[in-house]
Order: C-alpha cells, then sequence, then structure tokens
C-alpha cells in the first residue's frame, strides 16, 4: 500500500534566507531595468534597489551561515550531486523535456538538476554586489568593466530566475510534490510504500521509519 507523507524538511531559518533572496531578486531586477531605461524613475528606483541589495546581503549571509551550520541536506555539500544520484538528474532532464509527461524521480530535498545550478547562482549573486558596490568608484578593475560585468550576471540572474519559477509550476502541477508551499511551510509531500498490521483495534499501523523514507528520497 502506499502513503502521501507530509515532512518537515527546510528549517525555518533556510525558509528566511530563500524568501529574503528571493523577493529581494525580483526587486532589484524590476529596480535595475528603471534605473537603466527610465531616467525619470531612476532616482527613486535606484533607493529601492539600496535597499534591496541590503536584504539580498542579509539572506545570503544568513544562507552562508546555514551551508555549515544547518541540517544536513541544507549544508553546502549537499549542493553537489552524487555518482549515484546521476540518474535522477537524466529523469529530471526527461521530465522537463517531455513538459511533466514523463514521471520526475524521487529527491528528498534539493532537486539533483537543480543542485549545482543554486551554488552558481549564489556566486552569480555575490558577483553583481561586489560589482555593483565598486563600479561607481573604480568601474574598471583588472581589465574588467564592472558596469558591463554587473549587467551579464544581472541578465543570467534574470534567466534563472524565470526557469526557477516555471519549474516549481511544473512541479507542483505534475509532481505534486507541493514544492512551493514547502518554502512557506518547510513541508514536502512524499508517496512512500509502507506495510501495515492491525492493531486490537483493527486500525491500519504504518510502519515506515524516517530513516527508509529519506533513502527513497534521494534514489
Amino acid at each position: 500500500m502506499t502513503e502521501i507523507r507530509r515532512v518537515l524538511i527546510w528549517s525555518g531559518w533556510l525558509r528566511a534566507s530563500h524568501w529574503s533572496i528571493a523577493l529581494s531578486t525580483l526587486v532589484l531586477l524590476f529596480t535595475g531595468w528603471l534605473i537603466a531605461h527610465s531616467p525619470m524613475q531612476a532616482e527613486i528606483a535606484l533607493e529601492y534597489h539600496y535597499l534591496a541589495v541590503s536584504v539580498l546581503i542579509f539572506g545570503l549571509v544568513l544562507r552562508i551561515a546555514i551551508f555549515f551550520k544547518g541540517k544536513e541536506h541544507e549544508r553546502l555539500p549537499a549542493l553537489f550531486p552524487q555518482l549515484a544520484e546521476i540518474k535522477a538528474i537524466k529523469q529530471m532532464l526527461i521530465f522537463y523535456l517531455s513538459l511533466g509527461k514523463q514521471p520526475p524521480p524521487h529527491w528528498y530535498a534539493h532537486n539533483p538538476l537543480w543542485k549545482i545550478i543554486y551554488v552558481l547562482w549564489y556566486v552569480a549573486l555575490l558577483l553583481l554586489i561586489v560589482s555593483g558596490v565598486w563600479m561607481t568608484d573604480k568601474p574598471v578593475i583588472l581589465g574588467f568593466y564592472l558596469p558591463s560585468v554587473h549587467s551579464f550576471w544581472a541578465s543570467i540572474v534574470l534567466w534563472f530566475t524565470c526557469l526557477h519559477l516555471l519549474s516549481l509550476f511544473v512541479h507542483d502541477y505534475y509532481a505534486k510534490t507541493a514544492d512551493m508551499s514547502a518554502m512557506v511551510n518547510g513541508y514536502r509531500l512524499f508517496e512512500v510504500e509502507t506495510k501495515a498490521k492491525e492493531d486490537l483495534k483493527g486500525t491500519p499501523v504504518v510502519l515506515q521509519s524516517m530513516e527508509s523514507l529519506m533513502n527513497k528520497g534521494k534514489k
């Protein structure tokens, strides 16, 4: 028999980091566009841009702390795919290319295909912060024109953000794992095989350890 199990995956600190980064990134992308393309709105957009940067820095600092002090699956090593996950990565690609017609793989916390992309995204955000802070006073460093560097990585982050949001809707619609709500309440849904026995009142008692559930999610 199978059972839908609701499991707490993401801690409150990680969710605070995630939403600080996510919301500030959206504000930064929008205000950055206004600064570049709407001179009449540029001044006030710049104020909100600086405010959003402060929130982004808070979220990144918190995420870096979680890399070392968080739950095992929230730490930095968990963002690097293992050899055992290659099959799941391929299956995830097929799921996307088939537009949800093929079944996605099982995983416990991080989507195996997106793991390394998250690392690159954090690096891109750090480069945006550094180039944004320095490009006014030192527009050229080591031969790099920082405004161009800033614009390039902002485009990368924009594409990542769009793909990330699209993938979340695809997962929630086709995979039904509650990935979107998981970053609100911390819980993901798992369909697990269970064994049952009848107790004295005739009520099925589910026999399924958390360890076996985690192992199944990592396959």
